[in-house]
C-alpha cells in the first residue's frame, strides 16, 4: 500500500508539473476567455472551436519557452529545469499542434480563420525574436503586445462563428486586454533582475515596486468599466456584472505580494494564470443566481 501511495504521489507531481510548467493551465485559460466571450455574446461554441483555442496558444507557449528557457534560469529555475528535460521534443510537439490546428480549420472550411490565425501565430512567434527587444526602447511594449494578442482571440471567435463586430464585441476585447495587462505586468515583478540585465524597460523597473503595484490597482479597477458600460447599454447580460468579483481576486494577490517572504512563483503561475479558469465559473454562478434568485 505504501509503495502504491508513493508511486501515486510521484505520478501526481509529474502531472501537476506538466500542467503548470507545460503551459496547459495558460492554454486552458485561453479557452476559458473565449468561452466567456461566447457566453456574453450568445454564441454557441462547439468542440472544434474550443479545441483550436487550446492548440493555438499551447503551440505559441511552447515556442516561447523553447526560445527563452535558458534565459529564464534566474527567475524561473523550476520551470527551466522541467522544460530542459523535454526540450528536444518541443519542436516536434509544436509541429503536431499546428498540424492538428490547421487540419481542423481546413476540415470545417474556415479559410478566413486560418489566415487570421496564421497571422497571429506569426506575430506571436516573433515575440521572443523581435518584439520583446523593442521594450528596450519603448516602455512596457512587450506586455502591451501580449495583452493585445490575447484580446484578439475574441476576434478569432467572432470570425469563426460569423458573428458581426459590434460594440459588445469591442467592450469584451477591451475588458480582456485590460485584465491581461494587469496579469502580464504582474509577472514582471519576479523578472526584475533578468529584465534589468537585458535592458528591458518594464514598469516595475521604471516606477519602482510600490508605485507599480499602485498602478496595477488602478488598472484592475478600470478593467471592469467596459463590462459596466455594456450592462448599462443593455448589450451585455446582467449576469456579466458577476465578473466584478475578479476585482477582489486581483486585489488579494496584489496586496499579498507586498509582504516579505512570499513565493511569487506560485502566485504568478497558479493564482494569476489560474484567474481565467474562473471566468466561465463566475458567469455560471451569476446566471444561476439570477435565474433561481427570483
Amino acid at each position: 500500500m505504501e509503495y502504491l501511495l508513493q508511486k501515486s504521489k510521484i505520478f501526481l507531481t509529474l502531472l501537476w508539473n506538466e500542467f503548470i510548467y507545460g503551459g496547459h493551465l495558460l492554454s486552458l485559460g485561453a479557452v476559458s476567455i473565449v468561452y466567456t466571450a461566447a457566453v456574453l455574446l450568445g454564441i454557441k461554441i462547439t468542440w472544434d472551436g474550443l479545441l483550436i483555442f487550446y492548440l493555438g496558444p499551447q503551440a505559441v507557449y511552447l515556442y516561447n519557452r523553447y526560445k527563452e528557457f535558458k534565459e529564464d534560469i534566474l527567475t524561473n529555475p523550476e520551470r527551466t529545469k522541467y522544460i530542459e528535460k523535454h526540450v528536444k521534443m518541443i519542436p516536434l510537439l509544436i509541429f503536431f499542434l499546428i498540424l492538428i490546428f490547421v487540419g481542423i480549420l481546413l476540415y470545417f472550411n474556415k479559410a478566413v480563420v486560418l489566415l487570421f490565425s496564421l497571422l497571429l501565430f506569426l506575430f506571436s512567434f516573433f515575440y521572443s525574436l523581435v518584439f520583446k527587444k523593442i521594450t528596450k526602447k519603448i516602455v512596457n511594449f512587450k506586455n502591451f503586445f501580449v495583452s493585445l494578442m490575447w484580446s484578439l482571440l475574441v476576434m478569432v471567435l467572432i470570425i469563426y462563428y460569423s458573428f458581426s463586430f459590434n460594440l459588445s464585441v469591442f467592450l469584451i476585447i477591451i475588458f480582456v486586454f485590460l485584465r491581461l495587462f494587469v496579469n502580464t505586468n504582474f509577472f514582471d515583478i519576479k523578472d526584475i533582475e533578468s529584465d534589468e540585465k537585458e535592458g528591458l524597460l518594464t514598469l516595475p523597473i521604471i516606477l519602482g515596486r510600490k508605485n507599480f503595484l499602485n498602478l496595477l490597482h488602478v488598472i484592475n479597477f478600470i478593467s471592469f468599466v467596459p463590462i459596466i458600460i455594456g450592462v448599462i447599454e443593455q448589450i451585455l447580460p446582467c449576469f456579466s456584472l458577476f465578473l466584478l468579483l475578479l476585482f477582489f481576486y486581483s486585489l488579494f494577490y496584489l496586496e499579498k505580494i507586498r509582504k516579505q517572504n512570499i513565493n511569487i512563483q506560485k502566485i504568478s503561475y497558479i493564482m494569476v494564470d489560474g484567474e481565467y479558469i474562473l471566468w466561465p465559473l463566475i458567469l455560471f454562478l451569476g446566471k444561476f443566481s439570477l435565474i433561481y434568485g427570483r
